[in-house]
């Protein structure tokens, strides 16, 4: 089966035959003028820089495969370990009827994390090649914010990380597609409890003007670097750095964003300080 790494190591092996073709129109007594045997040696560099730029991107296609495949399986580590530790412990002998129940809850939970990754994945892929049809609704704002919820008020209360959710009464029915919202919401909320620290605050705000439905997530957390603002939203990329060594994930969560919100035609921005926090927001036009 043919691989990314084999094709890498083809285009590398054209490549360095191509600059022995360099020399060919002016060594091989090409009866032709000089214009002409430029032109031949400008079109064979032209090749060559061709498989070089291809080499260069295979070569990157592979190593985010690789970053890909590490980071999924970290990811899918941490809940299959927590099934498996909780299973095991429920099994035993004369375990409290309250122990046991709170370990199933945390398998059971874990199980569902599990599940919720693998769909982004799956989902991401057919996002990216056009083959998702959005199962668009109308959608009550309040509801679907209460609904995202649903997961982080439990996880920003145990963090110790304040939450203030500010929506626009008068704000019309989004028609959109009800799954990809929930968990659009759903990660930026949980990616600003992820950069925050205990005693920081995360803001939701959602309004509507001049037929655009407006989402912002803002947190006080450690932010982000400026070098790294315009990378967050690539495919598997991760802010790496000594704050954020414990806080490493697939790298898939805020790519998967863009693709939900580009497909129902809006847009996503995000903007941070270094230290002081971040601010993402995403637009949804009214459509149908």
């Amino acid at each position: 089966m043919e691989t990314i790494g084999s094709y890498s190591a083809r285009f590398r092996a054209m490549e360095m035959a191509s600059y022995f073709l360099l020399a060919v129109p002016w060594l091989a007594g090409v009866a032709a003028g000089l214009f002409i045997k430029a032109a031949l040696s400008a079109t064979i560099a032209a090749f060559i820089w061709l498989l070089h730029d291809l080499r260069k991107k295979t070569a990157a296609l592979e190593k985010m495969k690789k970053n890909l495949s590490y980071a999924a399986i970290h990811d899918l580590k941490s809940p299959l370990t927590s099934i498996i530790g909780a299973l095991s412990i429920v099994e035993e002998p004369g375990v409290d009827p309250v122990v046991r129940d709170k370990l199933l809850n945390v398998a059971a939970q874990s199980s569902k994390d599990m599940v919720k990754l693998i769909r982004i994945l799956l989902d991401t892929e057919r996002m990216e090649i056009a083959a998702m049809v959005l199962e668009k609704s109308e959608l009550k704002t309040g509801p679907l914010i209460k609904e995202a919820l649903t997961i982080l008020e439990p996880v920003s209360e145990a963090a110790g990380i304040g939450l203030t959710i500010i929506v626009d009464e008068n704000m019309p029915p989004l028609y959109a597609d009800h799954d990809l919202m929930i968990r659009v919401l759903e990660n930026l909320l949980l990616n600003a409890v992820k950069y925050s620290r205990r005693g920081d605050k995360i803001e939701l705000r959602a309004s509507y003007a001049s037929g655009t439905f407006s989402f912002e997530v803002s947190d006080t957390g450690i932010g982000i670097a400026p070098e790294n603002i315009k990378k967050v939203f690539d495919k598997y990329y991760r802010v790496e750095g000594q704050e954020s060594e414990s806080r490493k994930g697939s790298g898939i969560g805020l790519y998967f964003c863009r693709l939900a919100v580009e497909a129902h035609k809006g847009r996503i921005d995000i903007s941070s300080r270094l230290g002081y926090g971040t601010k993402v927001v995403l637009e949804i036009p009214v459509a149908r």
